[in-house]
Order: structure tokens, then C-alpha cells, then sequence
């Protein structure tokens, strides 16, 4: 029981301090990199004014490629999803009501059938 407590105790903190790295800004980002460089490498003012110059750089091109991609992503999911419905509606144009039913029941039995392997894909042991 204890060791239970302990691993979800870990666990949530591993998932706040995730959700506050990711809800920080890039500057935020750049600084705190450059504090920790600061102090792991023993860095100068000079030198510490110029990498945390460099990381907010880097942190700024990060953020706008994560946006970028975010935002692609969102778009090839609306596309496979019109892209689906409209498979749907070609498919109920020229099946029965029986068939197309039919149809729709064999297509989610597939799917769950897949979503299964990927369940035990991710079980196994590499």
C-alpha cells in the first residue's frame, strides 16, 4: 500500500511539473535553460546574457514549429474526417439500408479489432 501511495504521489508530480514546462512561455523557457547552464557550467555574466540571448532564439523557433505542426494536424484531421464522411455518404448512395447497416457494423467491428492489436502491440516487450 505504501509503495502504491509513493508511485502516485511520483506519478502526479511528474505530471505537474510536465504540464508547467509545457505552459511556459518561451522566454520563461530560454531563462530557465540559462540558469541551469549558469550554474552546471559556472558561466560568466557576459556569457550567461549571451546564451540566454541564444536560448530565447531557439525557444521562440521552437514554439512557432510546435504551432506550425498543431495547427497542421488539426487541419489533416478535418481533412480524414470529411474525407470519411463522404466515403459514408457515397457508400449509403449505392448500399441498401440493410447492407449499408451491415456495412457500418463490419467497418467498427474492424476497428476494434484493431485498436486490440495496438493494446497488445504496446504490451509486449520490445
Amino acid at each position: 500500500m505504501k509503495k502504491m501511495i509513493v508511485a502516485c504521489a511520483l506519478l502526479c508530480s511528474m505530471v505537474a511539473a510536465a504540464q508547467t514546462r509545457a505552459e511556459r512561455t518561451p522566454q520563461e523557457r530560454a531563462k530557465a535553460a540559462t540558469e541551469r547552464m549558469t550554474k552546471e557550467l559556472g558561466l560568466d555574466a557576459q556569457q550567461s546574457a549571451k546564451v540566454e540571448a541564444i536560448n530565447a532564439k531557439y525557444a521562440e523557433e521552437s514554439s512557432a514549429r510546435r504551432e506550425q505542426r498543431k495547427a497542421e494536424n488539426e487541419a489533416r484531421r478535418q481533412e480524414a474526417k470529411a474525407r470519411l464522411q463522404a466515403h459514408e455518404a457515397d457508400m449509403k448512395a449505392v448500399l441498401t439500408e440493410e447492407q449499408y447497416n451491415k456495412w457500418v457494423v463490419l467497418r467498427d467491428e474492424r476497428k476494434q479489432r484493431r485498436k486490440e492489436e495496438m493494446k497488445e502491440r504496446r504490451k509486449k516487450p520490445h
